[in-house]
């Protein structure tokens, strides 16, 4: 079976799985579900950073998940971030270990929890769907739309120490591109006015570059072409997600000061 046969079952695949779970789902299993795919994506992290003794981290990781499930709050990350750090104080207590790894872990573990709180919150209410479907919208035709700007046009590198592919007509193009669908989407939804929607519609683009462009440089730290095995023709979990690690959050938080 070729790669892209792969890649185009599993993506048919999740979009049916993640369509009735988003949809259909209702109170408490829809958390759980977020949180069992909170706990696979920070078990993927800690084996792609090579964090040692990393089941020390998983199974701290596994408890804050399942307290994640019950009350999804921000409480939860700050006690996994203090049982992680114990942790790696435990491991460096002969042999030093890599503290930039671990940073990187915390930087990615953060924006994790971050990314599944505000799906949670939002989960409830319509316009709160609305606005995380918008926001998804953004960032896939935006990220189409820079592969093909970019593959077409694109001479000027965003950020070749990081990812060279990317380029600054590729960023434009996505921007000409998933503006106008999310802001349409968010328009249609009542989640924001016109001017709001596309001035936040600009911000979510730009923070799911970044969001990108964040796990290349995760990925590059540690030698990896892909973030793990777990998706068949597509990599990782956080391959699929990388760009909306950063965007959702953003976008969640912009849009509750709004």
């Amino acid at each position: 079976m070729s790669e892209l046969t792969k890649r185009i079952i599993t993506a048919a695949i999740l979009l049916v799985v993640v369509w009735g779970w988003y949809f259909h789902l209702s109170s408490p299993w829809f958390e759980r579900g977020l949180a069992l795919v909170g706990w696979l994506t920070t078990c993927e992290l800690i084996l792609l950073v090579k964090l040692r003794q990393a089941w020390l981290y998983m199974i701290s990781a596994l408890f804050g998940w399942l307290a994640f499930s019950f009350a999804a709050d921000i409480q939860v990350l700050l006690l996994t971030t203090f049982i992680w750090f114990t942790c790696f104080v435990y491991d460096s207590r002969k042999n030093p270990a890599s503290f930039e790894h671990f940073f990187t872990a915390i930087w990615m573990l953060g924006w994790l929890f971050a990314f599944t709180l505000a799906i949670a919150d939002t989960h409830t209410t319509a316009t709160g769907q609305g606005l995380i479907i918008g926001a998804c919208l953004a960032v896939w035709v935006s990220d189409s739309a820079a592969y093909f700007v970019g593959r077409a046009w694109g001479k000027t590198k965003l950020c070749p120490a990081i990812s060279p592919g990317k380029s600054i007509e590729g960023a434009l193009g996505g921007l000409l591109f998933g503006v106008p669908v999310a802001a349409a989407c968010w328009v249609y939804w009542g989640v924001l006015p016109l001017i709001p929607a596309i001035l936040l519609a600009i911000v979510t683009v730009i923070a799911g570059i970044l969001g990108d462009l964040s796990e290349s440089s995760v990925k590059r730290l540690v030698g990896a072409k892909d973030s793990g095995r777990w998706l068949p023709g597509h990599g990782g979990i956080l391959d699929r997600i990388d760009a909306m690690l950063i965007a959702i959050p953003v976008t969640w938080l912009l849009w509750g000061l709004i």
